[in-house]
């Protein structure tokens, strides 16, 4: 386990099971990209799920490859991520966000896959926070993290992966940390690559 991911460990308990993990060498051929080595073994170690703030439980949750289809029709494994990755509802009309031509915009500007070096999501809040890879980078190693907050919209790069901007985030040296300041900070995992919860 890297350094990062350990310290990570201590802030957000990861579950006490084995966790299945996803056949990362198929993800190339079947999403047209591999994933962070950040982002895999977090998978590896948590699943996916959500981080579950205070007593009311508020979600940020953290997308994941899984081979059980969310629904009868839906596709399976990095086909099923894919599709999340599609119809994920971005927010940008609920954060008022327009992009570059937008009177309000003070940029920087990032767009959407399928465009080059478009954003990828990895995680995503119900109030319309998500949380993306900029794919500029051939080096998936390089893809830095760029949070878009809720309205009015307020877009975060972050320099740094996955891993590190949960831990940035979670300790307190983020923007995005005054939503996380309850000292009830819990993991659940919903998923792996073998099943759903």
């Amino acid at each position: 386990m890297s350094a990062p991911l350990e310290a990570l460990s201590r802030l957000l308990p990861p579950p006490a099971g084995p966790v299945a993990g996803p056949p990362w060498e198929r993800s190339k051929a079947e999403c047209g990209f591999e994933f962070p080595t950040d982002y895999r073994a977090f998978v590896e170690r948590y699943g996916g799920g959500k981080i579950l703030v205070g007593p009311d439980e508020w979600p940020v949750t953290v997308m994941s490859p899984c081979s059980v289809p969310w629904a009868p029709g839906r596709p399976s494994g990095f086909a099923e991520y894919m599709f999340q990755v599609e119809n994920l509802e971005l927010g940008h009309e609920m954060n008022q966000w327009d992009g570059p031509d937008s009177a309000d915009w003070t940029g920087p500007y990032y767009p959407d896959l399928p465009e080059p070096g478009g954003l990828l999501p990895w995680g995503h809040s119900p109030d319309g926070d998500t949380l993306y890879w900029s794919t500029v980078d051939q080096d998936p190693e390089r893809w830095p993290v760029v949070m878009l907050a809720r309205g009015p919209a307020v877009v975060l790069p972050f320099d740094g992966g996955m891993v590190d901007f949960l831990l940035a985030v979670l300790g307190g040296e983020h923007f995005a940390s005054q939503w996380m300041t309850d000292p009830v900070i819990r993991w659940r995992q919903d998923s792996d690559w073998l099943q759903r919860t």
